[in-house]
C-alpha cells in the first residue's frame, strides 16, 4: 500500500497561497480477487497556475458490491480531507465523486448518500463532469500505476 504522507501534503500547502484551492478524488478498479483504490489530492496552485498531486495506493479483498465500493471511494476521500483541515486555512476544498447525477448510469444509485455523507462532515461534494479529483486524475493513476 502506497500512503499519503499527511505531513508532507500540509507542508506544501502551507507554501501557497490562499487562493490555491485543494480537490480530494478517489477511484477503483476491480480485479480478480482484490479492489483497488486511488485517492488523489491535487493542489490547483492559484487555483489558476498548474498543480501538484499526490495520491495513495490501497488494495483490498474484492467488493462485489458496486454501492459498498462507491461509498468505499467516498469515505476514503472524506478521511484524506478531515486529516488535512488544520492546514486548509481558507483555502478551497473540494470532495471531488467519481459519481454521475445522470440516473442512466449505475454510479448514480449512491448520489444522495454520499452528497450526504460529505456535507455531513461539513465538506462540499463536486459531482461529475466537474469532479476532476476522481474520474479524471484518480482514473489515470488507476490505469497506468
Amino acid at each position: 500500500m502506497i500512503d499519503l504522507k499527511f505531513e508532507k501534503i500540509k507542508k506544501f500547502i502551507s507554501e501557497t497561497s490562499k487562493e490555491t484551492s485543494i480537490y480530494i478524488g478517489s477511484d477503483s478498479k476491480q480485479y480478480r480477487d482484490s479492489t483497488i483504490f486511488v485517492t488523489a489530492v491535487v493542489i490547483h496552485i492559484d487555483s489558476c497556475r498548474g498543480a501538484k498531486i499526490f495520491y495513495s495506493l490501497k488494495k483490498e479483498r474484492k467488493i462485489s458490491s458496486l454501492r459498498e465500493r462507491l461509498m468505499k471511494e467516498v469515505d476514503l476521500s472524506v478521511y484524506t480531507a478531515l486529516n488535512l483541515l488544520d492546514c486548509i486555512d481558507g483555502r478551497k476544498l473540494e470532495i471531488h465523486l467519481d459519481l454521475n447525477p445522470n440516473e442512466n448510469h449505475k454510479s448514480n444509485i449512491v448520489v444522495r448518500d454520499a452528497i450526504g455523507y460529505v456535507l455531513s462532515q461539513g465538506l462540499k461534494p463536486v459531482l461529475k463532469p466537474n469532479s476532476i479529483a476522481a474520474f479524471s486524475v484518480a482514473d489515470y493513476l488507476l490505469k497506468h500505476l
